[in-house]
């Protein structure tokens, strides 16, 4: 059978599944913002646009210091132009997910072939954490599709020569420092200094075109530098983190990456050093056990030859992926988007061991030519394994389907028609293409059916009804729409608040002064049970209040998606007119 007859079909049948994946994303434009990361990036940015801070950044007027400026200056530029909304925050993220797709594409393409590349794209933008990461945007979007853009272009500069790829590569990797600080520059450094030492290409390690794009990132990281140096360096009485003295530019270029390996950061969650494994197998689903027996394979080869390569091989792939992953897991603080950048660079390899290993695609003339026995794409077993890997692949469909089963019967109950046409359609879909569509309607069209669905799920039910527990929001709109010029928060002041209310809060810090200057003209206040019950004890008149249940969604628990126990999870916020 010929697998590889659907990449010579027309430009709009092979877009098919792309635009499958880029739906799902489309439909959870328009979602709440999560507490408490994506919520308080949408309200900075809207208050920098409204301040026109740009250089220096405010949290809620009071200075900050923890992430660095890309993504509030591109998503203040999104408010500029399309007006402050849920859609405008997570607009730039989105499209650089697709601008990081392409770039796995290039990447898989220029290594592998076409067929490579197409995979690897549709790997990367079709895998679990694309999926959450385009609705809950974290700053490590716009760094996983910089770093990609840049290990890319940097790659077609060592196969082209054209000055034109470093002036791209270095622009990404400047970009990608901009979102989050060196990991930027961290991962394509051990990317292809891992390439050139087991190739031995000492030569490609001296190369003056780094010094020039090592300069040109000094130039486009200067506007950030200054903003931190006039914000802290000038100002030692600050405080930050409990310290006087703090230094903006040590904080950005050590302290917040390094040192949360060294111990001088104050961030430590202790999650043991398994955490990123188990979160790798579920975030980088479906093709989670690819990549596993991808790398196995490709260690197996390095170690039968004695960890050297043909110039004819990559471990771009390999060591971008395996020494960031040790550095994160010995990191002090874990959580599960930090591995998110990697998961391009996974998507080449996974998508280079199902297009040479389970469909046996010869290897590519420019990796043939003079390569000998010991290149590494020829000890791998050509078309083993196709077979059982198809139940595997059935099986792990089968999974994800049962988990968006249980999102939409038990969790929360799915009751809108179309939801559930569009739920059943696709599940038609899945079992026509694994019946039909041969080895590679098993191995790849099936289980992106499958997590495509439960996408469709999760962004148009799931989503929507966890934020029915995220008083924060519901709170903000219902201020925005009385149109409240001043409202107040008492012990609790979530950021999703403000940005739903499209203006900050004011905190209160004595009950007593704010009730009589309450008595003058009511006042809307937002607070927890705690917070109402002292409201009450000191005489506030209630002239209305709105009882929330609420729950950090962000922070999801088996005791909360169970909804015998759910009551167990939440609690109450009140938003309450006193005088």
């Amino acid at each position: 059978m010929n697998h590889f007859r659907f990449f010579s079909a027309p430009w709009w049948v092979r877009a098919l599944p792309f635009a499958a994946v880029y739906g799902v994303y489309a439909a959870g434009l328009s979602l709440d913002v999560m507490d408490v990361d994506s919520a308080q990036y949408a309200e900075m940015s809207r208050e920098m646009l409204e301040t026109g801070s740009f250089l220096q950044i405010f949290e809620r007027g009071r200075d900050y210091l923890d992430k660095p400026p890309l993504i509030f200056w591109l998503t203040a530029l999104s408010y500029w132009l399309f007006g402050v909304s849920e859609w405008a925050f997570r607009l730039p993220s989105v499209l650089f997910s697709m601008l990081g797709n392409y770039a796995a594409f290039g990447l898989g393409r220029r290594l592998y072939g076409y067929e490579t590349g197409y995979l690897a794209a549709l790997m990367a933008a079709g895998c679990q954490a694309f999926f959450l990461f385009n609705h809950d945007v974290r700053t490590d979007t716009l760094l996983t599709g910089s770093v990609i853009v840049a290990i890319w272009q940097i790659n077609e500069f060592l196969h082209t020569g054209r000055m034109r790829h470093v002036l791209l590569g270095f622009t990404a990797v400047a970009a990608a420092m901009l979102a989050k600080g060196p990991i930027g520059l961290m991962v394509p450094v051990l990317a292809f200094s891992t390439d050139f030492l087991l190739k031995r290409q000492w030569r490609n390690l001296l190369r003056w075109q780094w010094l020039a794009g090592a300069a040109w990132v000094a130039v486009l990281l200067l506007p950030m530098c200054v903003g931190l140096y006039q914000q802290f360096d000038l100002h030692p009485e600050k405080t930050m983190y409990g310290r006087t003295g703090t230094s903006g530019l040590r904080f950005y270029f050590w302290t917040q990456s390094f040192g949360r390996i060294t111990g001088e950061s104050t961030w430590n969650n202790r999650n043991d050093l398994t955490f990123f494994m188990h979160t790798f197998l579920w975030s980088f689903l479906p093709w989670s056990l690819f990549f596993v027996a991808a790398l196995f394979l490709k260690m197996k080869a390095l170690v039968k030859f004695r960890f050297r390569l043909p110039a004819t091989d990559e471990a771009l792939t390999l060591g971008g992926f395996v020494l960031p992953f040790i550095a994160f897991t010995s990191s002090r603080y874990h959580l599960p988007h930090y591995i998110f950048v990697l998961f391009p660079l996974a998507a080449v390899l996974s998508a280079t061991y199902v297009v040479r290993v389970l469909l046996a695609k010869p290897p590519s003339p420019a990796l043939a030519h003079k390569a000998g026995p010991k290149t590494l794409v020829f000890v791998l077993p050509q078309g083993e394994g196709g077979k059982s890997w198809r139940w595997v692949q059935l099986f792990v469909g089968l999974v994800v389907w049962a988990a968006g089963v249980l999102l939409a019967t038990v969790v929360f109950p799915l009751h809108s028609p179309l939801v559930w046409v569009l739920v059943g359609a696709s599940a038609i879909t899945a079992a026509w293409l694994f019946l039909t569509k041969g080895r590679l309607g098993q191995l790849v069209w099936f289980p992106l059916a499958s997590i495509v669905a439960v996408n469709i799920i999760m962004n148009l039910h799931f989503y929507p009804e966890l934020f029915k527990f995220q008083s924060g929001s519901i709170a903000g709109r219902f201020l925005r729409q009385q149109k409240v010029n001043t409202y107040y928060c008492y012990r609790d002041h979530p950021h999703s608040l403000d940005f739903a209310a499209r203006q900050v809060a004011v905190d209160i810090v004595d009950v007593p002064s704010f009730l009589r200057a309450a008595a003058a003209a009511p006042r809307w206040v937002f607070t927890d049970q705690a917070g109402f019950d002292e409201l009450k004890k000191n005489g506030a008149v209630m002239l209305n209040y709105r009882e929330m249940t609420d729950f950090n969604v962000s922070m999801l628990s088996l005791l909360f998606l169970n909804p015998n126990t759910r009551h167990t999870e939440v609690s109450k916020r009140y938003l309450v007119s006193v005088q």
